[in-house]
């Protein structure tokens, strides 16, 4: 996404016009164009290794996508506070979560 952004505002774009075409929202991309690029390639890397919040729960998540396929990021976030009332985590980390299935 890094070289994206780069290259879209080397071209000429603006950051409006470049967080619309990729999605992302315009903080997103000041932050990435704040970062040198070896700054960005170690972040990206860390990403890649730390431990997420939910990954303890990973395999439950599953389980519950499995029997419950229209399961929704809501209902999976409500099942895990009923259960876990220590855990904090928001709604939109269980939604980006890699376990759980990106819509099409």
């Amino acid at each position: 996404m890094y070289m994206e952004i780069y290259q879209l505002k080397q071209q000429g774009f603006k950051i409006r016009r470049i967080a619309r075409k990729l999605g992302i929202s315009r903080t997103t991309v000041y932050k990435y164009l704040e970062k040198s690029p070896e700054e960005m390639s170690g972040w990206m890397a860390s990403t890649k290794t730390r431990v997420k919040k939910l990954d303890p729960y990973e395999m439950l998540i599953q389980t519950w996508l499995s029997e419950n396929p229209d399961m929704s990021a809501a209902q999976v976030h409500d099942w895990l506070m009923e259960r876990y009332k220590d855990l904090e985590v928001g709604e939109s980390t269980v939604r980006i979560y890699p376990a759980f299935p990106k819509l099409l």
